[in-house]
């Protein structure tokens, strides 16, 4: 049964018993058995005292003795729900229909409730709309059931369409009898992380909650690719209280994670990060009050990008009591969180934002989007101009009338991750992978991996990695390799172009192309790059620089190469360089010496003012004559023009 029904269901049985204990005698209730009345009166009493497991057996003897005891199949059936029974609950629901309808104005409410719950929204819709047509009620129960009339009309047209949904149990190794949910992995499916309350949790069995406190746990996988048995993530993260909800960085070198209650803290409940290091995670550091709230601010999603933190908090002035807020880093601080707006926010409750690594997909949960139960899957699709799509329901069983509050897809969009409590699973709830529904996937999007070397020695290089898409000039990633390892881990979305720009104090940039306008499913990339240490002499081609036809005026797309050499110089101050202009052998020597001179210059031009020293930088244009392949062909001749940079004083 829906959580957010149990105290309204409770204050309903509560107050008819009321009235009952006014009522002492059987015909006032169209019975004749004083002993069933008795009965009956006492599942009131333990109704009271919230003891329905004894309630429903009171009304059960009642019913034993008077089965046409309209009354008392009615707080029966209210009682079946209360304990979850939602299927016993209508057979005793519509049995007081069949013997008294005029008499029980809210039956139809209490009807189409557990009609719901059992996932007949066809036969809930028309409770709730007899109910409806009554024009009586408490005013919070005609909105709930004008609430789930919307759901129900929806979701009994929608299961008709069931959408393929087969979820695989992780197993043993990340599951256990008890909770394990919010899951959360790497670029590249290497680490999964997740938020479980289990006998290893640091804080250990919390009476108050009567139950184990929130930690961390990950996961990697073995040589076969099964999950490895999950490990606690440790301290600094997990402490003694509940940790959860946490968000990885691409390349699982940065948690953005919930705390809750910690000194400092700006609300109840913050937003914390903490950053890998060569011997464990750095200590959380809180957000601070650009994105944290002093109400309650959690279940984190960060961008694949690394720009945009979004969250779902129940600050005030939003449209709902949660909404989903982001915030942008301005590559020194997180600046103020703003509301994501409609029509994804809504008057009632979303959660648990997730952007998939496409820059596009955004999947969420939320209880007023029609929908099958209180919590819903869904998602919006970005638009030219930012805003965002109605939203679209992930449809029938991923989604049901229980609730399903969270999802993680994978980066190449085909595989989803959620946790559930449904039949089958190892105990509490559990994680599962399934093949995500064609319909509600994601662009096709993969990663980029690999180590970063000295050409000489081997060993791992700290470095600067930069990929820019060719067709917009945005840089897409900005990553950097590992100080121990040169490890670096990004995803990228498919149907583009790209160029990645590596970068390391005392090496030569290096640049690479890459085309994913063809990417087919499961396609990834594993690199080593290896960067030469700076000597004097050197010379690289710059692949990426473009002139207008016959002319020395540089094209926007230069723009990426340009600032790359501006960022190589300013990184290694000590150095200078040679820009050199080469062309074919078409045409005249002399006006192909002047076009080379004239570009070389543009490309000096440009780097001044990028705000490098003129003094480090020299133009010369060779035109035709150094050649580096035949000018007999077209490939020949468009690999001779081309600008190149020469280490002119390394600096040492």
């Amino acid at each position: 049964m829906h959580a957010f029904l149990r105290p309204l269901l409770s204050f309903l049985i509560l107050t008819s018993s009321f009235l009952a204990m006014a009522q002492d005698k059987p015909k006032d209730y169209g019975i004749s058995s004083k002993k069933a009345l008795e009965f009956y009166l006492e599942g009131q009493q333990q109704s009271q005292w919230r003891a329905y497991r004894e309630a429903a057996k009171a009304y059960e003897e009642a019913i034993n003795i008077e089965p046409e005891f309209a009354q008392a199949h009615l707080q029966l059936g209210i009682t079946a729900f209360l304990l979850d029974k939602s299927d016993v609950a209508v057979t005793y629901l519509t049995k007081a229909r069949e013997l008294r309808p005029e008499e029980y104005p809210a039956l139809e409410y209490y009807l189409g409730l557990a009609e719901f719950d059992q996932e007949h929204y066809a036969e809930a819709a028309a409770a709730f709309a007899t109910y409806l047509d009554q024009k009586s009620g408490r005013k919070v129960d005609i909105e709930k059931a004008q609430s789930l009339l919307k759901h129900s009309l929806f979701a009994a047209e929608a299961i008709q369409h069931p959408v393929d949904f087969e979820p695989e149990n992780l197993g043993p190794a990340i599951n256990t009898q008890y909770h394990e949910y919010l899951p959360y992995l790497t670029a590249d499916n290497g680490m999964l992380l997740f938020t479980s309350r289990r006998p290893e949790s640091i804080g250990g069995y919390q009476a108050m909650l009567r139950d184990f406190s929130e930690d961390f746990f990950y996961s990697v996988p073995g040589e076969n690719g099964e999950w490895l048995p999950a490990e606690n993530l440790g301290t600094p993260i997990n402490s003694a209280e509940n940790e959860g909800a946490a968000a990885m960085s691409q390349d699982g070198r940065v948690i953005i994670f919930t705390a809750c209650n910690l000194p400092g803290g700006v609300g109840n409940c913050d937003l914390y990060a903490s950053f890998r290091q060569d011997k464990g995670w750095s200590e959380p550091q809180n957000l601070g009050p650009q994105v944290n709230s002093e109400g309650w601010d959690s279940q984190p999603c960060l961008s694949h990008d690394g720009k945009t933190l979004y969250f779902s908090s129940a600050r005030p002035n939003g449209q709902g009591a949660r909404d989903l807020w982001y915030s942008t880093w301005d590559g020194q601080k997180w600046g103020p969180a703003k509301n994501l707006g409609g029509p994804v926010n809504s008057p009632g409750n979303e959660d648990s934002p997730f952007l998939h690594a496409d820059g596009l997909t955004l999947y969420f949960s939320s209880d007023y989007h029609p929908g099958f139960g209180s919590q819903d899957l869904f998602v919006s699709y970005r638009q030219e101009g930012g805003a965002w799509s109605d939203p679209i329901n992930l449809g029938y069983p991923l989604n049901t009338s229980a609730d399903e509050s969270n999802i993680f897809v994978a980066t190449n969009g085909r595989e989803g991750y959620i946790n559930s409590d449904r039949d089958g699973g190892l105990g509490g709830s559990d994680l599962y992978r399934f093949v995500m529904p064609e319909e509600v996937r994601p662009e096709i999007s993969t990663f980029l991996r690999g180590v970063v070397k000295d050409s000489v020695t081997k060993a791992p290089v700290f470095a600067a990695i930069e990929v820019i898409d060719i067709e917009t000039n945005d840089t897409l990633r900005n990553v950097r390799s590992g100080k121990s390892d040169g490890k670096f881990l990004m995803s990228l979305p498919g149907g583009r172009d790209y160029i990645a720009y590596v970068q390391a104090p005392n090496y030569l940039f290096t640049s690479q192309k890459f085309s994913l306008k063809t990417l087919q499913e499961e396609t990834y990339f594993d690199l080593t790059i290896l960067m030469k240490p700076l000597e004097s002499g050197m010379q690289i081609v710059l692949p990426n620089i473009f002139y207008e036809t016959g002319s020395w005026q540089l094209t926007a797309g230069s723009g990426p190469e340009l600032r790359t050499m501006a960022q190589f110089l300013t990184r290694n101050p000590r150095i200078s360089i040679e820009i050199q202009g080469h062309t074919d052998d078409v045409g005249s020597d002399r006006d192909n010496l002047s076009l080379s001179q004239k570009r070389a210059e543009s490309v000096k031009n440009a780097l001044i003012e990028l705000g490098i020293d003129p003094g480090r930088l020299q133009a010369k244009g060779y035109g035709e004559t150094t050649p580096v392949a035949d000018n007999g062909t077209e490939a020949g001749r468009a690999s001779n023009r081309r600008t190149e940079m020469k280490i002119t004083d390394a600096g040492r």
